[in-house]
């Protein structure tokens, strides 16, 4: 298995800044987690919710080496934010969270990393009050339903308001339409879309498009390998 250097860059309300490292990111993890550092500009070794703890985290970015899928924050075994991210070899901006938060103990910084030619898509969704990841991997040209990378449910079943902001990583399938996500409803009637970034090649950006959710929303991807 490949591997990639990773570093956070978070800004609190404090005006303090907070860096993060791990520098043997496994391509194709679930979610590795990234402790603070490199000295001098951090201690060493903590986790994000003691190192950062008490201050409110208003904007950031994370950065692979070559291609990034996602990164979030976890708190008891549930996503409580997503975080901006981009590959180290594009040109790439700071960006501000769609929902500050309070770092708290316990709280775990990860990331997921892609080998440039990947499979896998990642789907990053906010919502009023919930933050969430979709993800699917695909084994060939075929129309693939994006799941939770938590308990393996469909959108509509894990989000209970619409998605307010969200982007969409993966491969840069170039013979496949639409080119990003697609939501449909129970009747299979296209209700929303997140256009898809390759990071290796651009910033993925948050779209700023309301989608409404029921129980039978689905997130699609067309993938043409």
């Amino acid at each position: 298995m490949t591997t990639q250097s990773c570093t956070a860059t978070l800004l609190g309300r404090s005006g303090k800044v907070y860096t993060f490292e791990n520098t043997a990111v496994t391509d194709g993890t679930a979610g590795e987690e990234m402790l603070s550092g490199p000295s001098p500009y951090a201690l060493t070794a903590q986790s994000f919710g003691d190192y950062a703890q008490g201050d409110v985290i208003i904007a950031g970015i994370v950065q692979a080496q070559t291609n990034i899928g996602c990164s979030y924050v976890s708190y008891g075994g549930e996503i409580i934010s997503t975080l901006p991210v981009s590959a180290m070899n594009v040109t790439n901006y700071m960006k501000p969270l769609v929902k500050p938060f309070m770092v708290k103990p316990g709280m775990v910084l990860q990331v997921v990393t892609n080998v440039v030619a990947t499979t896998q898509y990642y789907l990053v969704c906010e919502t009023s009050s919930q933050s969430h990841i979709f993800g699917y991997t695909s084994t060939g040209a075929a129309t693939g339903t994006l799941t939770s990378i938590l308990t393996g449910q469909d959108v509509g079943r894990v989000l209970k308001g619409a998605i307010t902001s969200a982007y969409f990583t993966g491969p840069l399938d170039t013979t496949a339409a639409p080119g990003g996500a697609i939501f449909v409803n129970g009747q299979g009637n296209p209700i929303g879309f997140v256009p898809i970034v390759n990071s290796s090649k651009a910033q993925p950006c948050y779209s700023n498009f309301s989608i409404q959710m029921d129980l039978n929303t689905r997130a699609q991807v067309v993938a043409d390998a």
